[in-house]
């Protein structure tokens, strides 16, 4: 089990539903822990200027091979097929964060590991996150 580290500015306030910005952070952490180097690291950043607030997750895994690219955030698109998992976890924070107006993206260097990062725009004072005032479809009354 790699070395987990959180490196975070002051709390922040989301232009997101409250459960959807941990979807966005959780299914990086949880890839970058299946990929990291056994005994290795993960870093989890996080910053925010006037628009945005940006998150990046760092491994030291064996990095993306260089001709997978923003393929990545596709859904059934995986890094390595020896690792566990479906290849939605990416796919689905690209959606959420587009879905909020952020945007996502990846640095990876073949055996440098990778770093995922995504941006989401911060709420206004007083403004209520998008999509906090919808259920999922699921749970919607018809």
């Amino acid at each position: 089990m790699p070395t987990i580290k959180c490196l975070a500015e002051a709390r922040h306030h989301l232009g997101a539903s409250r459960s959807r910005p941990r979807r966005s952070v959780g299914n990086p952490v949880e890839n970058a822990v299946k990929y990291a180097r056994r005994g290795g690291r993960v870093v989890v950043r996080s910053s925010t200027d006037a628009a945005a607030i940006h998150v990046e997750v760092e491994d030291d895994g064996p990095g993306l091979p260089p001709d997978l690219g923003d393929r990545v955030f596709e859904p059934y698109v995986r890094g390595a097929w020896d690792v566990p998992g479906l290849g939605l976890g990416l796919a689905t924070v690209k959606r959420l964060a587009e879905a909020h107006g952020g945007c996502i993206g990846v640095r990876s260097s073949p055996g440098q590991g990778a770093t995922f990062w995504f941006e989401l725009p911060r709420a206004a004072a007083g403004e209520s996150p998008k999509g906090a005032d919808r259920a999922p479809a699921a749970h919607r009354s018809a």
